[in-house]
């Protein structure tokens, strides 16, 4: 979330709010998939997903970009956010469902301002009242709940106040200045992948063994293989650089430049690009 600098409102008007959702079309070059939204007169909130481990790009993409084009459209000049956006992971069904009915219901708040239409928020889609944007990921979420009937019970026992969410859920806290920027994650220690799981997916991606994976010639045309293989790790599946190093074959030096090659050519390297499309497409093992 990000909030107007000095508290000013943002979104008072249409120009602004179509804007706004029109950058957010424009994040899936960045393998960002925005899965709830709600746009308030003076801050924003989003619930995505980064799958390659591009958030930092995709949000510096949302701040600049709008204030760039809103500032062009009212011909005004300076920041229009405060700064660094805030943002917090998930990593439970039970609190990322809770969240997407929190996040639509905050426009409802008193606090919030008044907010004219539910087309506003990601709500609309969910709920029926209007179509889903091809931007927006709706079928996780609404796989959760079940059901869009099962949804808007849900919807409405939060907003009588029947349903609380989960215990870890602090509504006052989720923001707070100086709070730990994560919730819901029962083990900060653990990668998101199994190792073993990670490297048999950049092999079916690559088409590489991992014995060529392991081959990473010096000076060019190197193996950009074994580059994405360290970066896709690293930025997306949570392992740490000494595990990466010993299934490489290499040493921490080496997978930070491994990852420091992505890094740089990514945006120039047809193939990096390909393989990079493909892996945002591969969903993790479930673990038992």
């Amino acid at each position: 979330m990000n909030r107007g600098a000095r508290k000013q409102p943002v979104f008072l008007d249409l120009e602004a709010r179509v804007l706004f959702l029109s950058i957010l079309e424009e994040l899936p070059r960045f393998s960002v998939r925005v899965h709830g939204y709600a746009l308030m007169p003076n801050h924003y909130h989003l619930l995505i997903e980064s799958v390659t481990g591009e958030l930092p790009r995709a949000m510096r993409h949302i701040g600049a970009e709008f204030s760039r084009r809103l500032n062009r459209q009212n011909r005004w000049d300076g920041p229009i956010f405060r700064g660094r956006y805030h943002n917090r992971m998930v990593s439970t069904q039970a609190y990322w469902r809770h969240l997407l009915v929190y996040v639509h219901q905050n426009p409802l708040r008193a606090d919030a301002g008044p907010v004219d239409s539910p087309y506003w928020t990601s709500h609309a889609a969910y709920a029926g009242l209007a179509p889903r944007p091809e931007w927006l990921t709706t079928a996780e979420l609404q796989g959760i709940f079940g059901s869009q009937a099962a949804y808007m019970e849900y919807f409405q026992s939060v907003r009588e106040g029947a349903a609380r969410g989960p215990d870890d859920f602090d509504a006052k806290r989720l923001w707070a200045p100086g709070s730990t920027g994560v919730v819901a994650v029962p083990n900060l220690s653990a990668p998101l992948w199994q190792l073993a799981d990670a490297l048999d997916a950049i092999c079916a991606v690559t088409g590489h063994t991992i014995e060529q994976l392991q081959d990473s010639p010096p000076g060019p045309p190197g193996n950009p293989a074994s580059w994405l293989a360290a970066w896709w790790m690293s930025r997306h599946c949570g392992i740490d650089h000494g595990r990466i190093a010993a299934a490489l074959a290499s040493s921490h030096t080496g997978v930070s430049k491994r990852i420091a090659k992505v890094e740089a050519r990514r945006d120039q390297d047809p193939q990096l690009h390909k393989w990079i499309q493909a892996l945002a497409m591969v969903t993790r093992p479930r673990t038992s």
